[in-house]
């Protein structure tokens, strides 16, 4: 029996462990140097030396990219360098072309073959004939490149278990590697052609997926990577595979000769549609200080940057060329101005204001405060505080029952999202009772109205409404809940109050006239509009890396 070692117990290398174990034909072992997947799977070899004592290695290992964009196989190269003996080597990780002739001269011991690999990590249905993305055994054809005996061999040991029908092409190991970066190049370009359609529709006031169905009628063009998903985040591809793939062969090409201007024109188009109104930062709660009390709720709901984490994104920022700018300033030119906005009057809030204006000398224009007034001002509408303050003494139940609602779940996140969806809903006399049954002391939490008004003289402060709910539900209710903290805050400040930001992140063409019409000026969202001042996007500040976008 012939024995498999698979290298890299990740996703692919689970993949191939289950897949060559299948019908008992091979004695398969994984080997992973990661501590953490030792841990998880006791069965994982932690002795490399597995790799000498085996038919073949299977390497399932990352080819991440470098600093420069090009593909590091640091990680196949260290794996190579461990096998002494002349063994059968697939290579399952996505490599530049003309990697495994470059890596046979370096380890003329082993026979290298190449092997593009389809299994993927989409999170949604594909059926037949696209199924093969999660099971290696549903895979309608297998490619195999290097020296004609060596992928026989290989051929072989896959025919035991993929059996017969299965079409088996072997060709040279550099055909096989170009073939690989196609495919995931042509698969990145078609999601940037239907994100610029979406945008072209929604340009003219279009319906972009019944333009897509029609356009699908024609059978020369397939399904696959042209639903637009996350419409409001401005995803475009993203993931493990795309963006490293699509910069190695660009950098790899140009290496070699060749600069392919189309593709770069893909990898900007992606760059640019993801990073639109990056430079406008959102930010919830901060940790500042040691001695700061925060419910740990808020750390365990990814409500929290640490404050010298902020500063390092400005650093990033300003080492880049941008600088402080005002909203309008971010708007009209997004390559040169960034600023920052902070939402819902957290009691550091102040804090931070002050030190960063100490720090960075920055104009009150680029940094945006939006209050809440029933958390801030008026302590009866205390939003989602109250059920994380409930969560955090395990207090749960009693907003369920409150709520007239059934627990179906004993995990404490989904019970705060079933709880924050229903809150978010209710009318305002049914908020006040819950806050006048449950309402902790927030007065740590929230800033007071004289913090308000000493943070108005360095900040821009920005009305976040009254009770924190999603105003698309209570239009009804949102003139009033628009104007009337636009009132409150202008008199306790003393100056004009024109950004408005969307509770929740959520709003719609009515909420926008409603702001127009009441003397706003801007409405910030998490969505984003082009050429709408009252639907603008932002970035939160806790997902934000400068140098990965």
């Amino acid at each position: 029996m012939k024995k498999i070692c698979i290298v890299g117990y990740g996703y692919v290398g689970k993949a191939f462990y289950e897949f060559f174990k299948s019908y008992n034909h091979y004695e398969v072992f994984a080997y992973d140097n990661s501590k953490e997947i030792q841990e998880k799977y006791p069965f994982v070899k932690k002795d490399s030396n597995i790799l000498n004592s085996v038919d073949l290695v299977v390497v399932c290992v990352p080819t991440p990219s470098k600093d420069d964009g090009s593909a590091d196989i640091s990680f196949i190269e260290d794996i190579l360098s461990r096998i002494k003996n002349k063994i059968l080597v697939l290579i399952k990780s996505t490599i530049p072309p003309n990697t495994t002739n470059n890596l046979s001269k370096t380890y003329p011991h082993l026979r290298l073959v190449f092997s593009p690999e389809y299994i993927g990590e989409s999170n949604y249905n594909l059926p037949y004939p696209y199924n093969f993305n999660q099971e290696v055994i549903k895979t309608p054809y297998f490619i195999f490149g290097g020296n004609l005996e060596d992928t026989t061999e290989i051929v072989d040991i896959f025919t035991k278990i993929a059996g017969p029908v299965k079409e088996y092409i072997q060709t040279t190991s550099l055909n096989a590697e170009i073939c690989k970066y196609m495919e995931n190049c042509f698969f990145a370009t078609k999601i940037i052609f239907c994100n610029e359609f979406y945008k072209i529709c929604e340009a003219f006031g279009a319906d972009y997926n019944t333009a897509r169905e029609i356009w699908l009628k024609d059978p020369r063009i397939t399904k696959t990577h042209t639903a637009i998903y996350d419409k409001d985040k401005n995803q475009c591809f993203g993931g493990k595979c795309l963006p490293k793939d699509l910069s190695a062969i660009i950098k790899h090409s140009a290496k070699n000769g060749y600069n392919p201007e189309f593709l770069e024109a893909v990898w900007h188009s992606n760059k640019r549609i993801r990073e639109e109104n990056t430079n406008i930062l959102m930010i919830h709660r901060i940790y500042y200080d040691i001695e700061q009390k925060i419910n740990p709720v808020y750390f365990d709901r990814d409500m929290v940057i640490g404050y010298e984490k902020l500063k390092s994104i400005i650093d990033e920022f300003l080492e880049k060329g941008f600088e402080f700018g005002s909203l309008k300033q971010c708007l009209l030119n997004p390559n040169r101005y960034f600023c920052l906005s902070f939402d819902d009057g957290f009691k550091e809030h102040l804090w931070v204001a002050k030190d960063l204006v100490k720090s960075y000398n920055i104009d009150k224009k680029s940094m945006l405060f939006a209050i809440n007034i029933g958390n801030s001002i008026c302590h009866n509408f205390s939003g989602m505080d109250i059920i994380y303050h409930l969560a955090q003494f395990k207090r749960l139940n009693e907003a369920f029952k409150f709520f007239n609602l059934k627990i179906s779940t004993k995990n404490m996140f989904s019970n705060i999202q079933i709880l924050k969806e229903h809150y978010i809903k209710q009318p305002p006399n049914v908020l006040l009772d819950f806050n006048a049954k449950f309402l902790p002391d927030l007065s740590l939490t929230f800033l007071n109205k004289k913090e308000i008004q000493e943070l108005s003289k360095i900040a821009t402060i920005c009305s976040h409404g009254i009770t924190h709910r999603d105003l698309t539900y209570h239009k009804a209710d949102s003139d009033i809940e628009i104007m009337e903290s636009k009132n409150f805050l202008e008199k306790i400040i003393g100056d004009e109050v024109s950004i408005f930001v969307y509770p929740e992140g959520k709003s719609d063409d009515d909420l926008y006239k409603i702001c127009k019409n009441g003397r706003y000026e801007y409405g910030l969202s998490i969505k984003h509009k082009s050429n709408n001042h009252f639907c603008i996007g932002r970035k939160d500040a806790k997902n934000y890396c400068y140098n990965c976008n």
